[in-house]
Order: C-alpha cells, then structure tokens, then sequence
C-alpha cells in the first residue's frame, strides 16, 4: 500500500456572481482540463474521477450525470459524493492509497445563481417535521448559532467584523475572488442586517465557479512533478466528523465536528501545537463570526478566545499565523467547490506557488478545513506539507 498521496496539480475558475454563459459542464470541462495540464498529464492519465455534486442544488436526480464526460469519466471509475468537494477528496485519497488506483481527479462547480430561493433551498437541509416547518435554513441558523456564541463568550459584533474586514482585504490580492474591498468595521456594522446579529458584509456571496485538483499515489506524483518541473503537495493527515442533525441536540457555542476531524488530522500528521507547528490555513467560514470559531475548534487558542487572537493580529498576513489569505469563503462561495478551492489555496502556499497571496515565510505546513450542512455541523480538516 502506497505511504502517502500528493497533490500534483489544481486549477479554478474566476468566481463571479453570475456566469449567464455558462452550463455546468462550461464551468467543469475546462478547470478540469487547466488542472491537467498544470501536472502535465491527460485524460488517460486519469484513474479515477471523484466530484462534489448535489441533487438538491441542482434541482433534478442524479446530478452528476451531466457533467461525466467534462470531468474525464468515460470508460473511468467515477463517482458523487453528494458533498462540498473536499469531502470527494477524501474519497480520492483513500482510494489511492487502498486500491489499485494510482492517478485520481477531484472536482467541484457551484451554480449558485442558477438555484432557487435561498430560504427554500437551504430549508430542506432540515428534517421534514420539525426543522422545515419552523423555517429553518442556513442563514437563520448561522444567525441562533451567532447569537449564542456572542453571548456566552461576551464577544461583541465588532469584534466579530474583524473577519471580513480581514478577508476582503486579503481578497484584493486574489485574482478568482469575487468579492474584494477595503472595508472597516464600521462599513461591515452599517451594512444591510440578514438575521441578526448576521450583516451582508458578514455573509459569504452567492457565487459560479469551480475547481479542480490532481491527486496521485508517492511514486507517480514524484515521476509527475520531476516532469511537470514543481513539487508535489503531501497530504500529511486528514479527519471528518459530523455533529447531530438537530440544531437543539448540539452546542452551537463550539464546532466540537471540526475539533474532533483537527484532532484525527494532526494526530496523523505528528502535529501538537497548531498555532507554532502551521505556517498558514484556509478555513471554509460561510460567516465571519465562525472563522472565530474554527481557531478554537482547530485548537489555535481556547474556547471564547478566537476574537482575542484576531485583535493581536495573529492571523493576519504577517501575523503567526495567516488565516485565509485568499479571502476565504467571504470573497467566494461556489457551493460544493468552497472546500475543495480552501485546499488548493492551501497546497499553493506550500508549492509556492500562491502569487500575491504568498504568505512572506516558507510555508512547510498548511491546513485546509472544509464544512458542510449548517452551523458548522459537519467538518473535514487537512494538513499538507512539502518534500
């Protein structure tokens, strides 16, 4: 059985509100296709395709069908996982590094102008009896989770509007983010209430785009990347971990998911003390208060101190350690490709390869985490590393 995976090569698209133009497969084939060609491979090269699709999203069954041939299935092992797509990386993962695999290709698209209503969309993330008929969906969710969360830990909103100040800052250096602005804390709390205490500049954009990465087994990705002429990303350790479906049967105040995946995943990757072992991280946060919540899960500092951290600049660009330097989920969020763009972003800053976005020290370690449901509800956390 092959010791490690690498990741060998990525692409995406620029993210925008609206690609009128574009189908599904006008997003996929072509990321798909730059992916490739940034390991220098081709189409049957690939193994296996693995792709975060959803039914629900796209509103018909099977939703994947579509979009087979643009992500290089034909008379491959394919296969949805009916997820943000860096859960289809764990799938790729382990079916390099268990069966006869060898090459596999990982991709996500998100249509997320193309979708119903918001409201109506996210609601049926909810069960039928009780969650959907009370109204539920992700933003009201976000907004009780909020709620609780300030008020246990004495964390003011200000506070919290550090984040997208944070991250939209950082997305003027991204030349896929969608959303990129100067912006104060000020600008955030004046700006258009969602469901309190939750603003627009809070919340993460309705975005198209997609993404793509390469994943192969040790040999193959150091016979792929002597050739391509860069040097492949490991993947050090990984986790997953879902908390209950009920909103009630949880605590809200703390992403126990994402600690329990980062506790797997460092343990994998012989790590002990995050915040001085990590060079930098890229944390899906579809609203900024959470990525206060992510630094506590992932064990930067202890519960209720994520705000503390963030105002002594510890996860700033030049800070110990940077915190989405591509702008995170707040410049960006095509569904279902949100967590598979968090670990390129990632395996950018290890490859050196991030431009602009480069974090100014070597980067030997990374850590990518990705969510999925509602209220950080279920969390898959990565650690990458180089040679």
């Amino acid at each position: 059985m092959p010791k490690r995976v690498a990741i060998v090569g990525w692409a995406q698209t620029r993210h925008e509100r609206r690609k009128t133009l574009d189908n599904d497969w006008d997003l996929i084939y072509p990321t798909v296709k730059a992916a490739l060609k940034d390991a220098g491979l081709r189409h049957d090269d690939i193994d296996v395709c693995l792709e975060g699709a959803s039914d629900y999203l796209d509103g018909r069954g099977i939703s994947n069908y579509t979009i087979v041939d643009g992500v290089g299935g034909q008379l491959k092992e394919e296969a949805k996982v009916s997820m943000d797509a860096a859960y289809a990386f764990i799938y790729a993962a382990q079916r390099l590094l268990t069966g006869p695999f060898e090459v596999a290709i990982v991709s996500g698209y998100g249509k997320g102008s193309e979708s119903v209503e918001f409201h109506w969309q996210t609601n049926t993330l909810f069960d039928p009896f009780y969650g959907q008929p009370l109204g539920l969906d992700a933003l009201s969710a976000a907004g009780l989770q909020a709620s609780a969360y300030f008020n246990r830990f004495g964390i003011s909103e200000e506070q919290a509007a550090l984040v997208p100040v944070k991250n939209k800052r950082n997305a003027l250096r991204n030349p896929n983010a969608q959303v990129k602005k100067n912006l104060t804390v000020e600008q955030v709390m004046k700006s258009p209430p969602l469901c309190k205490p939750i603003k627009r500049e809070d919340a993460c954009p309705i975005s198209d785009g997609a993404a793509a990465l390469v994943l192969a087994t040790e040999e193959r990705a150091k016979k792929i990347c002597r050739k391509a002429g860069h040097k492949p990303v490991w993947l050090l350790g990984m986790g997953h971990c879902q908390e209950a479906f009920s909103l009630g049967a949880r605590d809200l105040t703390f992403a126990r998911a994402g600690q329990l995946a980062a506790k797997r995943a460092f343990q994998m990757a012989r790590i002990r003390h995050p915040l001085q072992e990590l060079d930098v991280a890229e944390v899906y946060e579809p609203f900024g208060f959470q990525e206060l919540m992510w630094y506590e899960a992932l064990g930067f500092c202890p519960p209720g101190q994520g705000a503390a951290i963030l105002e002594k600049r510890v996860t700033e660009m030049g800070g110990r350690l940077p915190v989405n330097p591509s702008g995170g989920a707040l410049a960006a969020n095509p569904m279902l490709a949100t967590g598979l763009v968090r670990i390129i972003e990632a395996a950018a800053q290890v490859a050196g390869r991030a431009g602009k976005m480069q974090v100014k020290k070597r980067v030997r370690r990374a850590l990518a985490a990705a969510t999925n449901g509602v209220a950080l509800q279920n969390c898959a956390v990565f650690v990458l590393g180089g040679s």
